[in-house]
């Protein structure tokens, strides 16, 4: 079974989250465990499922799979920014943008029978929001920060994940198909499938570097 660079990434992220529970207990940071976790499990699944079911039977191909990761990545990263943002409007915001997209997801489950490429285009959709949230988070941050290094945040580190992640993803999956028609390979694999995972280590050095900073500066 091929393990893709997203699935150590993960694992590495995984393991330094473990490593770093003590300092993380109390912190948000706590319930990266169980995300990540999950994240992993999914994606060494789908992978298998990819490699080992008969893919005419399955016209979704894995991504029924993906799709309950991305649900998950919805609830996370929403509780993220509505942890950081400090004004009601902004919170209220994010939680009915989050709801919106995860209401979205369940109806591509649940309601279409073939749904990978509204998925890919749910998916650079949500992107879009988690930037946007990105940004608005990055504004009041340096607004705000006066002397602190900001560089010393944990959650700068997480935003700054998550805005490259899907800054990369979000193109990819708007011209998914027509990156997997051109068969544009790199490295040995397709320019489509790459871009994700190389960004996938990006998001997830970020992690660790919001753990380790953890260890000097708790947030609840």
């Amino acid at each position: 079974m091929h393990i893709s660079l997203s699935v150590i990434s993960e694992f590495i992220s995984l393991v330094a989250a473990f490593f770093s529970y003590k300092k993380l207990k109390g912190t948000w940071y706590v319930y990266a465990i169980p995300f990540l976790f999950f994240v992993l499990y999914a994606e060494i699944g789908a992978t298998y499922y990819w490699t080992t079911f008969n893919r005419t039977d399955c016209p979704n191909g894995n991504v029924h799979i993906y799709l309950w990761v991305s649900i998950m990545e919805t609830i996370f990263y929403g509780r993220f920014f509505w942890k950081v943002f400090k004004n009601s409007a902004l919170k209220k915001i994010t939680e009915s943008v989050a709801v919106v997209i995860i209401a979205n997801y369940l109806f591509l489950f649940f309601f279409l029978y073939v749904y990978i490429e509204p998925y890919f285009y749910l998916m650079a959709l949500h992107g879009l929001c988690f930037i946007i949230l990105s940004c608005i988070y990055f504004y009041e941050l340096f607004i705000n920060a006066g002397e602190e290094n900001v560089l010393s945040l944990p959650d700068f580190w997480m935003a700054v994940g998550i805005f490259a992640y899907f800054s990369g993803t979000g193109s990819s999956f708007v011209l998914h198909k027509t990156l997997q028609h051109a068969n544009i390979k790199f490295m040995g694999l397709y320019l489509y499938n790459i871009i994700p995972q190389v960004l996938s280590i990006i998001l997830h050095g970020c992690f660790i570097t919001a753990f380790i900073l953890c260890r000097k500066k708790k947030t609840i």
